[in-house]
């Protein structure tokens, strides 16, 4: 299944706030520059997770964003629904209805639940701590 950008970017900017989960609040300038992403389409991304409950904002010199809840409470099958809505199925091929009794349709739902099983197993708190452990990894090492 092909997500969308803005659902990639979302998942970037939930990715980025679990990262900073506890540090205080995040601006969108430093969410944009820390996962590359375009800061028009960031504003209207943060304002859907705070609509859906994920993030708050505060205003202001010292404002930013940070999340509304824990980050182990939040998978990525919640933020790729929330930007996806209910994942479309192989068997919803265009220009044809999926029939029950089509050969293939055990396969397709089989298939979906577990792509959503897999997706739901994810939390951010684990994927944020696997970001900074790849990024530790990859940054080169100075010896002075």
């Amino acid at each position: 299944t092909m997500i969308s950008n803005r659902c990639y970017y979302g998942l970037k900017a939930v990715l980025e706030l679990a990262k900073r989960d506890g540090t205080g609040k995040v601006t969108i300038c430093q969410i944009a520059n820390a996962q590359d992403i375009p800061q028009r389409f960031l504003e209207a991304i943060l304002r859907q997770l705070k609509e859906a409950g994920y993030a708050r904002a505060q205003r202001g010199k010292e404002g930013g964003y940070f999340l509304s809840k824990p980050a182990d409470k939040i998978t990525a099958g919640e933020i790729i629904l929330l930007f996806e809505g209910p994942l479309v199925t192989l068997g919803k091929r265009s220009g044809h209805t999926d029939y029950p009794d089509d050969v293939f349709h055990h396969l397709w739902t089989a298939a979906e639940s577990a792509l959503i099983e897999v997706y739901d197993s994810v939390n951010f708190h684990d994927l944020a701590r696997d970001e900074k452990t790849r990024l530790s990894q990859a940054a080169p090492e100075y010896m002075i």
